[in-house]
């Protein structure tokens, strides 16, 4: 892993995408600019690569998600509490080259979890357009939540009916 960086514009995504989609590459940097701009992501924003994963995988356990490039948004984070959304590009077993998007809010489950994606969604991308076309989606879902929030884990997690963190954790 490499990074983290403030924005894509640092992201080496020649080093870091499959040969195959390449041509990508100067829509994805617009649409993470658009991203890494807002003013709700102003130094929320991280970015890490893998630049050792550009092929698919050969062997690996079914539904593993193997990142080439991902960003989270830290909007909310205390010593026990959090609420970010991420945006990446991975590898799903069988190799399928795959955009994903999120809100994640920490667990509070008498099993912890450690997070769970209250609202997420993936794309498998086949070729450069469907992908640009994934990355503008999964950019636009995460857009949505910096343009009018909550910014705070607790709304989240009430409407995916997960427990709550402690009043003392808020």
């Amino acid at each position: 892993m490499v990074g983290p960086t403030p924005s894509m514009a640092h992201v080496p995504l020649r080093e870091v995408l499959p040969r195959d989609y390449l041509n990508a590459e100067g829509e994805l940097r617009r649409l993470a600019n658009e991203l890494d701009c807002h003013p709700a992501a102003a130094d929320r924003t991280v970015w890490h690569w893998y630049p050792d994963r550009t092929e698919p995988p050969q062997t690996s356990t079914r539904g593993s998600y193997l990142l080439l490039v991902d960003t989270a948004i830290t909007l909310y984070n205390t010593r026990d509490d959090w609420l970010e959304l991420t945006l990446d590009i991975a590898w799903l077993t069988p190799p399928k080259l795959t955009v994903g998007a999120a809100v994640e809010v920490a667990c509070w489950c008498p099993q912890d979890h450690n997070m769970h994606q209250v609202r997420q969604a993936e794309w498998h991308v086949v070729n450069s357009q469907e992908l640009v076309e994934a990355f503008a989606t999964g950019t636009a879902m995460l857009m949505d939540v910096l343009a009018s929030g909550p910014f705070q884990p607790h709304p989240w997690r009430v409407q995916a009916g997960l427990p709550d963190a402690p009043e003392n954790s808020r």
